[in-house]
């Protein structure tokens, strides 16, 4: 599987609140850092997703466009939360040598 069906997997995913298919994309070094959060391993991570789906009823992230250079995808995604709220984020993923999500930063447009 392409590294780029992989972030659409996490995508999709992440739009269904769905922590534990989510954990298993994750190594178990990853760092997540956006504008609010500097989370370091999959347990903070885990937690910090959690955090995340319990501020909100519904989250839907649309790819736009994704691009990939080796083991790194950049991925510009709009946002939808509870069906109005819209942002446009660009997300840049690290992967390991398996496939395995190392890093996710994430920058606001």
């Amino acid at each position: 599987m392409h590294l780029i069906e992989v972030a659409k997997i996490y995508f999709d995913l992440f739009s269904k609140k769905d922590i534990q298919n989510l954990k298993n994309l994750f190594s178990e070094n990853i760092r997540l850092k956006d504008w609010e959060i500097d989370a370091k391993g999959v347990n903070e991570v885990i937690e910090a997703n959690k955090k995340i789906f319990n501020s909100v009823e519904s989250i839907v992230v649309t790819p736009k466009n994704i691009y990939q250079d080796n083991f790194v995808v950049i991925c510009v995604i709009d946002i939808l939360i509870n069906n109005s709220e819209k942002i446009k984020v660009i997300d840049i993923i690290k992967f390991n040598e398996n496939k395995k999500i190392e890093e996710i930063s994430a920058f606001k447009q």
